[in-house]
């Protein structure tokens, strides 16, 4: 399994340490009413291709974007609306990408590689898994139905795909 961290640890990524009352959940019960994560980071990217990655800095989420072969970035910050969040973290957790393991590599990866990495962290758990040509369900180096959904619910989040 990946490296989930629950709450009975009382430890989290960010280095926060929490115990007791104040760990009710993000993703299943709201805490404040806040769907925020504590942390967040996406990337997904290949050697010639183009990247994708977003960033929770607190406040927004700032999302970069490059083509293939060139050097041109865009970058934009988005402050996702509750509908958006309630969409993320409902499909989070249909997908499973709690129980995701920590790493995914392709032992016959060579050159065109496509990486990935993800870091989610809520109040009562987090996970961190990564890959190399290598997904979540899959032992090929193609996409599997499980990361491209994952994929499609960051990009929802971000406002790239419309809520369903």
């Amino acid at each position: 399994m990946g490296e989930v961290i629950n709450k009975n640890r009382g430890i989290f990524l960010s280095g926060r340490m929490m115990t007791g009352s104040n760990m009710n959940g993000c993703p299943d019960s709201p805490y404040n009413g806040d769907l925020r994560p504590l942390y967040l980071v996406f990337y997904l990217g290949d050697y010639a291709g183009g990247s994708f990655s977003v960033r929770w800095n607190g406040d927004a989420l700032l999302v970069e974007e490059t083509s293939g072969g060139n050097f041109n970035c865009t970058q934009r910050a988005i402050s996702p609306v509750k509908e958006r969040w309630e969409s993320f973290w409902k499909g989070i957790n249909d997908i499973g990408v709690w129980s995701w393991d920590k790493t995914y590599s392709n032992p016959h990866g060579c050159c065109g590689v496509t990486y990935w990495h993800l870091v989610l962290e809520t109040r009562d758990k987090a996970v961190s898994c990564s890959g190399e040509d290598r997904f979540p369900g899959g032992a090929s180096p193609e996409m599997t139905p499980e990361f491209r959904a994952m994929v499609n619910v960051i990009k929802t989040l971000c406002g790239d795909v419309p809520v369903s």
